[in-house]
């Protein structure tokens, strides 16, 4: 199984909320940050975003959108030397899901959403992303991403019955669509299992772990899917990914194993099973080891922000 479909199979959000802005010239935005996935499309005008991470400013144009995935702060302006207001002082301009803020000039027109993911499901794939993508128009913008993105301007725009459930699945559309462009555009991955996805190689191999997990895989037998040496794939493999094939395998199993735990209430034993153990005692053993609990105490708690 193609493991970016793997994962993203079992990501749904939750809590989202979207707002549509528009700033006249001059105006400056603050935002402190906040957590989970916050992403802002620029539709029309233009705009500097500032981020801590990114050494320069981003001059951003109708079209661009721009994803952050952690908690920093960032400054959206139309001119360096433009105001900046504190977002909990824009907040007091919101009007239902509309925000006109500004110095009565040019106007640019944002739509912002944030969202929240459910932090075991998104943990494969927060750890290899950036904590911001930026994704120009002209950057392998397909038309699938591009026809997402005008859905989202025109529901924002003029919301009709439903608009909440519409826009919350075009947020996750979005958020599937600007992974595969960040994932396609140069200088993208390089590294991790999503950087392993583009080596044709060691893409077999991710595949093979990722469609059996049970499967009693060794090293020799993933070299051999992947068409390589044992140990050129196992070097390869622990350089772009950063782990060495079997640990990356304990670690998928120990994923699709809170994913059962959560979904079911099959018996421990298959549990086990299903992930590629043989003993309870071993999967015990194994999954306290990576998430600092038993699967029982996992299962009793119910707990979603394990990583």
């Amino acid at each position: 199984m193609d493991p970016l479909t793997d994962i993203l199979s079992g990501l749904r959000i939750r809590q989202a909320n979207f707002t549509r802005m528009d700033a006249s010239a001059p105006w400056g935005v603050n935002s402190p940050g906040e957590g989970g996935v916050n992403f802002v499309l620029l539709v029309r005008g233009s705009a500097i975003l500032s981020t801590p991470g990114s050494p320069q400013p981003i001059a951003l144009r109708s079209g661009d959108v721009f994803i952050k995935l952690d908690d920093s702060p960032y400054r959206l302006v139309d001119r360096e030397d433009s105001a900046l207001i504190d977002c909990v002082e824009v907040e007091k301009l919101r009007v239902g899901n509309h925000i006109q803020v500004g110095g009565g000039g040019a106007v640019t027109t944002f739509i912002s959403g944030w969202f929240a993911l459910d932090a075991l499901e998104a943990g494969p794939l927060m750890r290899v992303l950036p904590p911001l993508l930026c994704l120009k128009l002209d950057q392998h913008r397909s038309l699938a991403f591009q026809s997402v993105l005008e859905m989202l301007a025109l529901e924002t725009e003029s919301p009709g019955m439903g608009a909440e459930a519409v826009v919350s699945r075009l947020f996750e559309l979005l958020f599937v669509h600007a992974i595969r462009a960040y994932s396609m555009q140069p200088g993208g991955p390089t590294r991790g299992w999503l950087g392993a996805i583009a080596d044709r190689n060691l893409a077999l191999a991710l595949e093979a772990m990722h469609g059996a997990p049970a499967q009693d895989w060794t090293v020799e037998s993933l070299a051999r899917t992947a068409g390589m040496s044992r140990s050129g794939f196992a070097a390869r493999f622990k350089t772009v990914v950063g782990q060495s094939p079997l640990d990356y395998l304990t670690q998928w199993r120990m994923h699709c194993a809170t994913r059962l735990l959560q979904q079911g209430n099959a018996a421990l034993s298959e549990v086990a099973r299903q992930v590629g153990y043989e003993s309870v005692a071993a999967f015990n053993r194994v999954f306290r080891r990576e998430t600092a609990m038993t699967p029982g105490a996992f299962r009793k708690l119910g707990l979603h922000g394990v990583r």
